[in-house]
């Protein structure tokens, strides 16, 4: 009788383990939340210099510091802001980009990064709040020369 009850307890152990890998390898990964996407699209735009895919995620005003420029807008309209950024990667075309830290509080985002440009390096401020729509708009964006 225990040879029979091992042999039970062996099954159902198997039964359990192919339960438990059928379930995990079948699971779709977790979808990435809205504020990782606009990192990633922050990333890739601040890459590749790209003004109008960054400048698409802007709030219908924002925040734009460029101290290199002497530009300094606490209130400005996106395609404004756009049209600046397009002056800014002409004149400091990008070489690399990478986020150096990453932070959130209560329906906001943070990202601080490092711009490198030929000859220059900028630290990149980012911030992005939450919408009544639960999508994340960028709402200020800061580059600041480093020494």
């Amino acid at each position: 009788m225990s040879g029979h009850t091992e042999i039970t307890t062996i099954i159902m152990k198997a039964l359990i383990a192919i339960l438990l890998f059928s379930t995990l390898w079948t699971t779709p990964p977790a979808s990435s939340s809205p504020g990782s996407q606009l990192s990633e699209t922050i990333r890739t735009s601040l890459r590749s210099g790209n003004a109008g895919q960054l400048s698409a995620h802007f709030a219908s005003t924002i925040e734009l510091i460029i101290d290199s420029e002497k530009v300094e807008f606490t209130s400005l309209a996106a395609p404004h802001a756009e049209l600046i950024l397009r002056s800014f990667f002409r004149k400091y075309p990008p070489h690399n980009f990478q986020f150096v830290y990453r932070g959130a509080s209560d329906r906001l985002l943070y990202n601080t990064g490092t711009y490198a440009t030929e000859g220059r390096t900028f630290t990149v401020y980012v911030l992005m709040r939450q919408t009544a729509g639960r999508q994340y708009v960028i709402n200020a964006l800061h580059f600041r020369k480093e020494a």
